[in-house]
C-alpha cells in the first residue's frame, strides 16, 4: 500500500470516528467521553500528520532537486541556497525547528567576506581561511550546513559543505572540490574535506596542508546529486562505478557519518550519497578546533602521523596537572566552598580534544598492550572530568557532555581492566615493569581509577632510588587525600634529601592557579602517626624555604637564617635542616650562574653549610669551595662543581 493510500485510510478511520462521537450514530445515554475521545484519535492525528508532513516534505524535496538539476544545466545554480533549503526540508520532515532565514542571511555575509577577499586577490587558499577564521571544528558525526551557519562551526561534513558552496557561488567553481575518503578511519567513521584546487595542485582547506591521496574527488555541483540519492531521487552508485580512490572496483559496505563518531546521537549526513571507495583518510581528527579552515601550513595538532598520535597518547598524563588530586577552594560563605578554575583558552581547549581523541584511539589500538590500555583509560578518566570542566565554561556544552561521557566510559574500562589484572603473577609483573620504565613520572594518572592508590603504592616501594618518576609519584600520591597517610609513611623511609624532592613536588602543584593559591598547604591526616606528623612539621619549614626562593625571591641570607630558626621551633634535627640547606643550595646557584653578580651567594652559601657539619652536605661544601677557588659563578663552573660528588 502506498503513503497515499495508507494516509487516506487513516482520514477515512477518523473521520467516522469523530462522526460516531459526535452524534452520527445513535446513543443509548449521555457519557463524559471527551477526555476517552482524545486518547483514542491522538496516535491516529499523530500518525496521520506524520504521513501528511512526509508526503509534503518529500514532493518540495523532489521539486527542489529538479529545480536543481535545471539551473545545473544552465549555469545558474545556487549551491548553497539549494544546500540551505534542503536543510529546511530535511528538518521540516523531522519535526524540528530551524531559522533557515537567518542561516541564509549569515551565509550572505560569508559569501560577501569571501568575494571581497577574492577581488582583493587572494588565492583560494588564503581567501576561505580568512572568511571563515571564526567558524569552529566540532567531531561530531553529520549534520546540516545550515546548523554549523547558526552554531559557528560544525563537522567536516558541515564546514566542507559550507566551504564548497561559497567558493562555487563566489564564481570559483574551478577551483574548489570535495574529496570524500570512505573506508572509516580507526574510530569507526569516514571523512569529508574541502580541497583547493590550483593546477595539478591539491590543498586541504581543513588541514592546511596539501591534499592527501585516495578517496572520491567531487566538484561542488555534484552536491545535487548526492542529495537526490541519499533521498532516493537517483539510483546509488555501484562501487565498481566509483571514481578515484583505492576503492574502485571493490566493494563497499554504506558509509558512515563523514566524522569522529564517539560524541553525540545520529545526525543527517549526506554520507551515503558519495561514491564509495576504500581509502582511508590518514590524518588524526580532533574533537575540537577553534579554526575548522586553516592557513596552509597552519596544521596544528591534526597529525598526519599515526605514530606520533600514539606517542601523543602515552605522554598523556603530561597535560594533566597533579592539582586535581587535591584541588584548591575559596570559602565563601560558612559551610559553602568553591573551587577557583581559570578560564580556558582556545589552545587548551584544541589539545584537550587532540589528547581525548588519540588517548581513546591508542587504547583501542593493536599497538597498545595492558600497560599502554591501563594507562590511557586512567587518563580519559581524567582528562574527561577537566576538559568537561573546560568546555562548559566555554560554553561548548555539547562537547563537554561527551568528554564526560567519554571520562565515565574509560573509569568503567579502566577499573575492570586494573581489577582483572593479578600482580603476583608473571603478566602482572610485566605490566608493573613496564609502566615503571615506560611511564616514569606518569604513573600517578591511575590514582583516578578505584584501586589505582593501591598500584601506585605498591610500584613506588619496588622502583629504585635511580628512578625519577618515584618522586613524582610520591607526590601525587602525599597530595591525594586518599592515600596521604600511608604515602608519607613509605615517603618516610627515603633520606631527607630525598624527601625534600618529594616536597618540592608537592608545593608547586598549585602554581598555575595564581593568584588564589602560589603554593599547597599541607594538611595532617586525621589519626596520623608520629612519623606522619613529623613529615608535615618538615614540610611547613621547607613551605618557608621554598616561598622565600620561588615566589618571595629573598636574599640568600635572609632565607637560610629564617630556615634555620624555624627548624628549630619544629623539633627537626641537623640532617632534616642539612636536606634544606642543600635543596636551597642547588636552586639558587642554578638561578644565580645566569647573572653577572651571581657569585656574591657562593659566601653566603658556604657560611651556612660551616653552620651545619652534617656528613649530607660534604659533597656540597666540596662544590662551593671549587667555585670560590674558580673566583666566578657561571654555567661552566657550576656544571663542573656539581660533578664533584
Amino acid at each position: 500500500m502506498s503513503r497515499r493510500a495508507l494516509c487516506t485510510v487513516i482520514l477515512s478511520v477518523l473521520g467516522h470516528g469523530l462522526f460516531l462521537g459526535f452524534g452520527g450514530a445513535p446513543r443509548a445515554r449521555e457519557a463524559p467521553r471527551t477526555i476517552a475521545a482524545s486518547a483514542a484519535t491522538s496516535p491516529i492525528i499523530s500518525a496521520a500528520d506524520a504521513l501528511a508532513r512526509n508526503e509534503r516534505t518529500r514532493e518540495a524535496r523532489r521539486k527542489l532537486v529538479e529545480a536543481a538539476r535545471s539551473d545545473r544545466k544552465k549555469g545558474r545554480l545556487a549551491l548553497g541556497r539549494f544546500l540551505l533549503e534542503a536543510n529546511r526540508i530535511d528538518a521540516e520532515e523531522a519535526g524540528e525547528e530551524l531559522d533557515v532565514a537567518e542561516a541564509l542571511v549569515r551565509y550572505e555575509d560569508r559569501l560577501s567576506r569571501l568575494r571581497d577577499a577574492l577581488r582583493e586577490g587572494d588565492p583560494v587558499t588564503l581567501a576561505v581561511p580568512s572568511a571563515f577564521e571564526d567558524i569552529k571544528y566540532y567531531g561530531q558525526p553529520g549534520g546540516r550546513m545550515a546548523d554549523a551557519l547558526l552554531d559557528g562551526g560544525g563537522s567536516c561534513e558541515q564546514v566542507a559543505q559550507l566551504v564548497v558552496a561559497a567558493v562555487f557561488d563566489a564564481g570559483r567553481p574551478a577551483e574548489i572540490a570535495l574529496r570524500f575518503y570512505g573506508k572509516p578511519m580507526a574510530d569507526g567513521v569516514t571523512h569529508l574535506a574541502p580541497i583547493a584546487i590550483h593546477g595539478k595542485e591539491e590543498h586541504d582547506l581543513m588541514a592546511g596542508t596539501p591534499a592527501a591521496p585516495g578517496g572520491s574527488r567531487l566538484a561542488p555541483d555534484e552536491l545535487v546529486e548526492v542529495y537526490a540519492r541519499v533521498h532516493g531521487l537517483a539510483p546509488p552508485i555501484v562501487a565498481a562505478a566509483s571514481g578515484g580512490g583505492g576503492g574502485a572496483g571493490k566493494e563497499s559496505a554504506p558509509a558512515e557519518p563523514a566524522e569522529p563518531a564517539n560524541t553525540a546521537p545520529s545526525r543527517p549526513s549526506l554520507a551515503a550519497g558519495f561514491p564509495p571507495n576504500a581509502d582511508v583518510y590518514p590524518g588524526t581528527l580532533p574533537l575540537y578546533a577553534v579554526r575548522a579552515v586553516k592557513q596552509p601550513g597552519e596544521a596544528g595538532d591534526v597529525l598526519e602521523d599515526p605514530s606520533f598520535a600514539a606517542e601523543g597518547a602515552r605522554h598523556c598524563a603530561y597535560f594533566l596537572r597533579m592539582a586535581s588530586l587535591s584541588p584548591p577552594t575559596i570559602d565563601v560563605e560558612q559551610g559553602v566552598a568553591l573551587e577557583p578554575y581559570p578560564t580556558p583558552r582556545p589552545q587548551r581547549l584544541e589539545r584537550e580534544a587532540f589528547l581525548l581523541r588519540v588517548a581513546q584511539d591508542f587504547a583501542n589500538s593493536a599497538q597498545a598492550d595492558e600497560a599502554d590500555r591501563l594507562m590511557s583509560l586512567a587518563c580519559l578518566t581524567a582528562l574527561g572530568e577537566v576538559a568537561g570542566t573546560d568546555f562548559t565554561l566555554a560554553g561548548e556544552r555539547r562537547l563537554a557532555n561527551a568528554a564526560v561521557t567519554t571520562g565515565k566510559q574509560a573509569r568503567e574500562a579502566g577499573e575492570k581492566a586494573l581489577a582483572a589484572i593479578r600482580w603476583s603473577s608473571e603478566d602482572g609483573a610485566r605490566i608493573a615493569k613496564r609502566i615503571e620504565t615506560e611511564y616514569a613520572g606518569r604513573s600517578w594518572v591511575l590514582l583516578f581509577l578505584k584501586g589505582g592508590g593501591d598500584v601506585v603504592l605498591d610500584l613506588t616501594r619496588s622502583m629504585s632510588r635511580d628512578n625519577w618518576g618515584r618522586v613524582n609519584a610520591l607526590g601525587a600520591l602525599v597530595l591525594f587525600p586518599e592515600t596521604r597517610a600511608r604515602a608519607i609513611e613509605v615517603a618516610a623511609m627515603l633520606s631527607p634529601r630525598d624527601q625534600v624532592d618529594v616536597m618540592h613536588e608537592i608545593f608547586h602543584a598549585h602554581d598555575h592557579l595564581r593568584p588564589w593559591a602560589t603554593n599547597f598547604d599541607l594538611e595532617t591526616p586525621p589519626n596520623a602517626s608520629a612519623t606522619v606528623q613529623q613529615f608535615v612539621r618538615a614540610y611547613r619549614v621547607f613551605r618557608g624555604v621554598a616561598f622565600r626562593l620561588w615566589e618571595g625571591q629573598r636574599e640568600v641570607g635572609e632565607t637560610l637564617a629564617a630556615l634555620r630558626e624555624e627548624a628549630r621551633a619544629a623539633g627537626l634535627d641537623r640532617t632534616w635542616e642539612a636536606a634544606m640547606i642543600d635543596y636551597h643550595a642547588r636552586n639558587v646557584l642554578g638561578l644565580y650562574a645566569q647573572r653577572p653578580a651571581g657569585f656574591e651567594v657562593v659566601a653566603a652559601l658556604a657560611l651556612a653549610t660551616r653552620g651545619n657539619m652534617d656528613p649530607s652536605l660534604d659533597p656540597l661544601r666540596k662544590q662551593l669551595a671549587y667555585i670560590e677557588a674558580e673566583g666566578r659563578l657561571d654555567a661552566r663552573t657550576l656544571a663542573d662543581a656539581f660533578r664533584m660528588r
